[in-house]
């Protein structure tokens, strides 16, 4: 069968829509963010579009299709556009395209915007290239280096460190101050107030102090107060929070340090509770009166501790123990410290009991030990000059533990202390 040609007022009729439809399409290619090129298995242009001359700093008319791959680079050359030498930048096109695999890479141009190439072979022998600007990226790429670097330098410092908005949003925070705050990483506090990560009463402190230096512009310079951390311990902390500004001189944020004074503030406070107890019994203050204030000052000093003392009293000849000094919930209990207490008096060492419901001598009384959340027990003897027992100084524990450092500094000084009252109010009942 003879085939039908389409006579010429078909084709005349055709030529419209098909160039309005060409010209949808050309539309659409040019209206692709990124840049694109096709090229034959020649290495001869098929397309590009706006997008990629935009990028090489070319004119779209300026990429005909037939353009080779060289007379391409050499435009780019021109224009200040080419990564390197036109020979050396067609050599590497020419071998990757000889790869026939996909291939991905960065580009730094002249004037140091980053793009970033997509090599794609097609099945006819051809290639298409897609062409990014990602300088943007690499700017943010180059931020978060900075930012990690920072996170690391600050993260070092043992102090508090940290950098609010205007909002007193944390903006940079390094991990003491994460882990002060009861939080694993820094990046847990980023983007929030201390309205979300304090309690009220603190976190509206902080709030209003924080207020007052983005109004005033007048810096707050070591602050002393006390706190609670994540885990409820009792902390002293000397803070200095100023303002810094943004280039129009507005108060943009406050640059914030703190350190931990707690070992400082608890040696003063000890040394004054000393000093007092010192003056009680230079001042003839009954041994009961000084103890009293004893068992206060070690209390105050060790974190949510019960203290007790322990004398020894002569019945019958018999030596037992009594509790004359104590916190209302052991004082109806006196006798359940007789047995382990009478080891530390009569022994004359330090006993530490890190967990009362693992110890034997403790067993048949860890009912009401643990019903008053009592966990751990460390006494200490309290001896005369001469060596003759006069009791024991004991502190209970809410947590099964050991004590610390401070905690084993203040027994000692606390026995030193009760056997200097006790001595003192013995030698005065003799005269």
């Amino acid at each position: 069968m003879a085939q039908t040609r389409p006579n010429t007022a078909d084709l005349d009729a055709r030529v419209p829509a098909l160039e309005a439809q060409a010209q949808r399409y050309q539309a659409a290619f040019d209206a692709i963010s990124e840049g694109v090129a096709f090229f034959d298995a020649d290495h001869r242009l098929i397309l590009g579009n706006r997008r990629y001359a935009e990028i090489y700093r070319l004119a779209l008319d300026q990429l005909p299709p037939g353009t080779t791959l060289r007379q391409m680079v050499e435009l780019r050359a021109a224009a200040g556009t080419c990564p390197m030498a036109v020979d050396d930048y067609v050599a590497l096109m020419l071998s990757v395209d000889a790869t026939r695999e996909d291939r991905d890479w960065s580009v730094t141009l002249s004037d140091d915007r980053v793009i970033r190439v997509c090599y794609r072979p097609m099945a006819d022998g051809g290639w298409m290239s897609t062409h990014e600007d990602v300088t943007d990226g690499r700017g943010r790429r180059l931020l978060i280096e900075e930012r990690v670097s920072l996170q690391s330098l600050i993260d070092i410092v043992p102090d508090n460190l940290w950098v609010k908005d205007a909002e007193s949003r944390f903006v940079i925070a390094n991990r003491a101050t994460a882990f002060r705050m009861g939080h694993a990483t820094p990046r847990e506090l980023i983007g929030k107030s201390d309205r979300e990560l304090c309690p009220q009463e603190t976190a509206q402190k902080y709030l209003a102090d924080e207020r007052d230096i983005i109004e005033t512009g007048r810096p707050m310079i070591d602050s002393e107060e006390y706190i609670l951390d994540a885990d409820g311990e009792k902390l002293w902390i000397a803070t200095t929070k100023v303002p810094f500004r943004n280039d129009r001189g507005e108060v943009a944020g406050i640059i914030g340090v703190s350190r931990d004074i707690t070992r400082r503030r608890r040696a003063d406070a000890l040394r004054e509770g000393q000093s007092g107890i010192l003056d009680l019994i230079a001042g003839g203050a009954s041994a009961q009166g000084v103890l009293e204030e004893l068992v206060h000052l070690v209390e105050s000093q060790s974190n949510g501790s019960v203290a007790l003392v322990m004398l020894l009293s002569d019945d019958a000849g018999q030596p037992r123990t009594e509790a004359t000094i104590r916190r209302e919930i052991l004082g109806r209990r006196a006798e359940l410290f007789e047995g382990p207490l009478r080891q530390v008096i009569c022994d004359g060492g330090l006993v530490v009991v890190s967990d009362i419901g693992a110890d034997q001598s403790w067993l048949d009384h860890w009912a009401f030990f643990s019903a008053h959340g009592l966990r751990a027990c460390w006494a200490t003897p309290i001896s005369s000059r001469s060596g003759r027992p006069l009791g024991a100084l004991a502190i209970f524990s809410h947590s099964a533990r050991e004590p610390n450092e401070v905690e084993l500094k203040l027994m000692h000084v606390g026995g030193q202390l009760a056997a200097l009252a006790i001595e003192h109010e013995s030698g005065q009942a003799a005269a």
